[in-house]
């Protein structure tokens, strides 16, 4: 092989190798005040029922009109999420009781904060020709629920997923050719 034969052959190995880089990424953000999963629990917990009122909830980063991400939750938005068909009410907390009872004086604040990226791994090529993507997502979502009587806060609960770690493989063994034929078929409708 002569020196440009040589040459071109590194150009091309150095070209390949950095084809994992080329390959789509995502990242999807609820808009929100909290740095991560711990900082938006560090927060919640800060709201203690029956001490903590709404400017203070606010104050918090759970504002729904400032921040967003946040839905208004009526009297009977706040029966339907706490009240199911077959559970009586007296296994419900105290507080939301009071709520129930309070009727058009209570009202919630349903807030969802997310943040995953979404990042395509593995073989360049095997993922332009369609024989095999790999995704893999991290990130974190934080759900919270806080129900209020009058200006007061009443009720508060919380969940959601500090680590999310999820990988998703899509294997076509016909690659390009894959799915030609429901192309094809939906072209010829």
């Amino acid at each position: 092989m002569n020196k440009y034969g040589r040459q071109l052959l590194l150009s091309m190995t150095a070209l390949l190798s950095a084809c994992g880089s080329l390959l789509p990424s995502e990242q999807a953000t609820v808009s929100s005040v909290f740095r991560d999963y711990g900082d938006a629990e560090s927060r919640y917990s800060q709201a203690v029922p029956g001490v903590t009122n709404r400017p203070e909830l606010f104050s918090l980063g759970f504002d729904p009109l400032a921040n967003g991400n946040g839905r208004l939750l009526s009297f009977l938005d706040v029966r339907t999420m706490f009240i199911q068909p077959n559970i009586p009410i007296d296994y419900l907390p105290d507080s939301l009781v009071t709520c129930l009872q309070a009727k058009e004086r209570c009202t919630g604040y349903a807030f969802e904060f997310t943040q995953t990226d979404t990042q395509r791994v593995g073989s360049f090529w095997a993922d332009v020709l369609n024989f095999r993507k790999n995704r893999e997502m991290k990130g974190w979502t934080f759900r919270a629920v806080f129900v209020l009587v009058d200006d007061k806060l009443v009720h508060k609960v919380s969940n959601g997923e500090p680590q999310i770690r999820r990988m998703q493989v899509e294997r076509n063994p016909l690659g390009p050719l894959q799915g030609a034929g429901e192309y094809l078929s939906d072209q010829l409708k």
